[in-house]
């Protein structure tokens, strides 16, 4: 075994690590196990690439045939690895991690290039060691350049529109740069290129520039997109609560009302119920104001809290959950002034408190109930637990809950996961022995 050969496989496993890390990095939040258990299982993959390429394929690498081969073989493993790490659709995760193959394919070769026109001036071979130093320079530049640049619009675009049909489309392009390249660096080998066309470097960046570009618009069409649905979700909370602060207004109206009426009838009253009482007549008596307080009841709007349109809210959905038979169970402690845009923790708390009313109207067996716990922590923070009862199947798919209404996912815990993220927070949701609890800690403050 040379050391040219062990050389090549140190700079295939560095590639690997340059699509796998910046992958792994994006999704963060949607990891299957712990940072160590994690890496453990990077590390052994990356082994298993070094021992297999060592013993079997070295050798025969350099032959084009078997590279295109080695890397079609190499992408499909770090695929179905990067499955197993990483709650991700397949679409997105093709996309993803061929999105950052093509950049390492781009770093290769110019680092092909830097050495071959090093070569070139010298008039000699390159001192051992200088290909696999100047490939981990072009890489480290290329990779985490178009990782820093492109990530937080990878990161906004899979959050809303990962269940589109679009991704199906879209995993195209990065797939077919991936073939393109191969099938042209077969005719543009560096050494050759260079000595026919010493600016042969222009195509290395006019190549670069053109992929980075085409993810570059992909991505922000995509990332506009999730924006429309994230403006979409707010829009219809927009609705819920003017709705419900309509019928707040009625109800205020209504008692207005009553009042009036109550103070003009109210002498009327005294009198009949001296006349009843000089009589001895109590029980008619009793009566007569037992009949008065029916018809004159009012209709409660209670305090939950002090913000005026999280309090609209819990009305609206207390009442409807107690008025079909749901025990709900509350303590809410929130401040005039929220520390997050009302828009957005009504979206939220909207969300969760839906859910839980539908599935407690789904419920077939057993009393159904609704708890509600709401706090503020700190100056900043808000913590949220709902818990509810439930006696369907919870169905599930790569970690996100599937809407009850139809075969993919909630738009509901989508958007709740979005917000979440977007004020620094952490989401959970836990099910067992018909009790279902989504807890949530919002921490704006945190930069």
């Amino acid at each position: 075994m040379s050391f040219a050969q062990i050389q090549l496989i140190s700079v295939i496993l560095a590639e690997i690590i340059f699509i796998i890390v910046p992958f792994l990095a994006v999704f963060r939040r949607e990891w299957r196990y712990s940072m160590s258990k994690t890496t453990g299982i990077l590390m052994g993959y990356l082994f298993f690439v070094y021992f297999l390429g060592l013993t079997c394929f070295s050798p025969f690498l350099s032959r084009p045939w078997l590279e295109l081969a080695w890397s079609c073989t190499t992408m499909t493993t770090n695929i179905l690895v990067c499955k197993w790490m990483v709650r991700t659709d397949w679409p997105v995760n093709i996309y993803s991690l061929f999105l950052f193959k093509n950049f390492t394919d781009t770093a290769g070769y110019c680092a092909d290039l830097s050495n071959a026109s090093a070569s070139l001036n010298k008039s000699s071979s390159l001192i051992t060691g200088d290909k696999l130093l100047s490939n981990l320079i072009f890489l480290f530049l290329m990779v985490w350049v178009a990782y820093y640049i492109l990530h937080k619009y990878l990161t906004k675009a899979v959050e809303y529109t990962r269940l589109l049909p679009v991704w199906k489309y879209l995993a195209a392009i990065p797939v077919l740069f991936f073939i393109m390249f191969r099938l042209a660096s077969r005719s543009l080998a560096p050494a050759r290129m260079l000595q026919h066309h010493p600016d042969m470097i222009f195509f290395a960046v006019c190549w670069f520039a053109c992929i980075y570009t085409v993810h570059y618009v992909s991505l922000r069409i995509l990332s506009r997109l999730s924006e429309s649905y994230a403006a979409k979700e707010q829009y219809r909370t927009t609705r819920l609560l003017a709705s419900v602060q309509k019928s707040q207004m009625a109800t205020l109206q209504y008692n207005l009302e009553q009042f009036k009426k109550a103070r003009h009838d109210y002498r009327h009253h005294l009198i009949t119920l001296k006349g009843l009482l000089e009589q001895k007549e109590t029980e008619f008596a009793l009566e007569y104001i037992n009949d008065y307080l029916g018809t004159y009841a009012t209709l409660d709007t209670t305090q939950y809290c002090q913000n005026p349109s999280s309090n609209a809210l819990l009305n609206y959905y207390i009442q409807t959950a107690q008025s079909q038979g749901i025990a709900v169970n509350s303590s809410i402690c929130l401040p005039q002034s929220l520390p997050v845009p009302e828009i957005d923790f009504c979206t939220i708390l909207g969300n969760l408190l839906s859910n839980a009313v539908e599935a407690c109207q789904r419920q077939t067996q057993g009393t159904p109930s609704i708890t509600i716990n709401i706090g503020q922590a700190g100056e900043s923070m808000i913590a949220l637990s709902i818990q509810n009862t439930y006696s369907h199947l919870i169905r599930m798919r790569d970690g996100r809950f599937l809407s009850s209404k139809r075969e993919d996912m909630g738009t509901g815990t989508t958007s709740v996961r979005y917000l979440v993220e977007r004020y620094h927070g952490i989401l959970k949701f836990d099910y067992s022995n018909g009790i279902f609890e989504a807890s949530l800690l919002l921490n704006p403050a945190m930069k």
